[in-house]
């Protein structure tokens, strides 16, 4: 699909239709239908915006965004080259900036699909009409939500486009922005709240609303941002679940505190997860390793930064810490589903950056599923989490920290998120966080060390605009202690060098896109 425009990829995902015999998510797609002979029946809309959900995940591209950030590395330029897309080497015909705009036109492509076409369908109940017309939506204002921040301007399809709209011009990203808030604002009073358990995992009204409040955020729009994010919190559905690795790993799918996640199901849709998170003894190829910037990010357990904190020893420099450093990094001599994971013992089949070992000294704990069976792509079928509560808690306590609105509730959201069960950091407070710069501060690191592998980090370092800052110049993995032949024993590991310049805060239409549709335009200094 890299070679194709916007409008071929719409006619290719118009031909063909998710087949799903038994519900939801339990049927892989079985056979493509003539665009003609659909749409007869109740089931065919219900299958066709099935259809529209199987973008969501897009595993083997989204697991690799965190790379493009301070928080990762890639160290293959298969399959996504998002390896060039971190060090700052990529050109517009890197895969990575094709794949996700194919995967999300795809998505825009076989939502309009739905949206044009549902009303044929005669015999069809009136408000499960209205719920899938809600749901296309959704899934569209999503994929627009995620499109604008990585490549600004795009272009807004909101139905099938004919072949003389063939080279559509851009749209400006704020107007895009406003048709995502103004689809939301509708679709929040649509959507039902929850649905029963053969429907869990499609957008409800929660999820509408927590896009809405990140757009408005993403956006700069702070006090809209906070009003959306309030409304979630008060629609009291979602909770800070006890279990943070849980919702993770495979064990707790149905938690109260996803708002929204790609689903995928043991044997008929499984995915790569484990293969590209996971070290060797785990049955992975650790393509994304954290860096130490990220393990540095997270706080002692007196609510101080290591340079700050007089509890943070150097010689032991995993010891009293955030316990999510733990959560989310595999440190050391940590166990894993019942394996000691140990880079540092030279004989060990994690041993830094052979047998597809680490090259940062460094493992993901999150997103290694608890229950690994199968090949290297099909060996995990845990979800992959795309809002969560904790958002819509930082989401508000950002907006209304950047106006300046600081009150008891804005520590209040802060401190929901620091102090889950298994977490307990102290609460930040007016006495030891009383300006506002100070709090802002705070909320940032609670994004970062809250979501690693979440898509969050790509995206705020670009709207604060630190990324030209914590991209360029040398980056670390692990203090190398371990293994006194190497020429960096007593150093951290160095793991390459980074080059980020302004072009960078929007990635490259690709150049496919470009060379069959001149009038999409390329952004600046690619």
């Amino acid at each position: 699909m890299k070679k194709l425009s916007i409008f071929l990829i719409a006619i290719a995902a118009c031909m063909s239709f998710t087949a799903c015999k038994k519900g939801f998510l339990d049927e892989q797609p079985q056979d493509a239908v003539s665009r003609e002979s659909y749409w007869k029946t109740e089931a065919d809309a219900i299958a066709a915006v099935n259809n529209c959900y199987r973008g969501l995940g897009d595993v083997d591209n989204r697991m690799f965004l965190s790379a493009a950030t301070d928080d990762s590395y890639a160290w293959s330029n298969w399959p996504s080259e998002m390896i060039y897309v971190g060090n700052g080497s990529a050109t517009p015909g890197n895969n990575a900036f094709s794949n996700f705009w194919s995967n999300f036109y795809r998505m825009i492509t076989s939502c309009n699909d739905v949206l044009e076409n549902i009303d044929r369908v005669s015999s069809m109940d009136a408000s499960l009409r209205n719920r899938m017309k809600g749901e296309a939506r959704f899934l569209r204002a999503f994929a627009y939500q995620q499109l604008i921040g990585l490549y600004g301007d795009v272009v807004l399809l909101t139905h099938i486009p004919t072949t003389d709209e063939l080279n559509e011009s851009r749209t400006p990203r704020a107007q895009v922005a406003d048709f995502i808030v103004k689809e939301l604002d509708t679709i929040s009073n649509v959507l039902p709240a929850t649905y029963d358990a053969s429907n869990t995992g499609r957008a409800t009204k929660g999820a509408a609303l927590a896009l809405k409040a990140r757009t408005l955020l993403y956006e700069g729009r702070w006090q809209d941002a906070a009003t959306a994010a309030k409304a979630v919190i008060d629609q009291n559905t979602y909770i800070i679940d006890n279990n943070y690795l849980s919702l993770f790993n495979g064990t707790n799918k149905t938690s109260k505190e996803i708002i929204l996640s790609a689903q995928y199901v043991k044997n008929t849709l499984p995915n790569a997860t484990a293969t590209w998170v996971g070290g060797p003894s785990l049955g992975g190829w650790s393509e994304i390793t954290p860096l130490q910037s990220l393990v540095d990010a997270f706080e002692c357990t007196d609510g101080k930064t290591i340079d700050q904190s007089a509890l943070y020893d150097p010689a032991h420099p995993f010891a009293n810490r955030d316990p999510r450093l733990r959560l989310n990094v595999i440190l050391p001599g940590d166990t894993v589903n019942g394996i000691v994971i140990d880079v540092s013992k030279p004989n060990s089949i994690d041993g830094l950056g052979k047998n597809n070992g680490s090259f940062t000294g460094f493992y993901y704990k999150k997103y290694v599923p608890a229950d690994i069976d199968g090949s290297w792509d099909r060996n995990s079928y845990n979800d992959i989490v795309l809002l969560r509560f904790p958002e819509v808690l930082l989401t508000y306590a950002e907006a209304k920290i950047q106006l300046n609105q600081i009150d008891a509730s804005v520590y209040d959201a802060i401190n929901r998120v620091r102090q889950r069960a298994g977490v307990n950091m102290p609460a930040v407070t007016t006495a030891n966080t009383p300006t506002q710069a100070a709090l802002l501060a705070v909320v940032k690191r609670e994004r970062r060390v809250e979501f690693p592998l979440e898509d969050n980090r790509l995206f705020d370092i670009r709207r604060w605009k630190i990324a030209a800052t914590v991209m360029n110049g040398p980056v670390y993995g692990i203090l190398n202690y371990f293994d006194n032949t190497r020429s960096d024993y007593g150093k951290n590991i160095l793991v390459e060098q980074r080059k980020f310049t302004e072009r960078d805060y929007l990635w490259a239409i690709p150049q496919s896109e470009t060379s069959i549709s001149p009038n999409v335009g390329q952004n600046p200094s690619w």
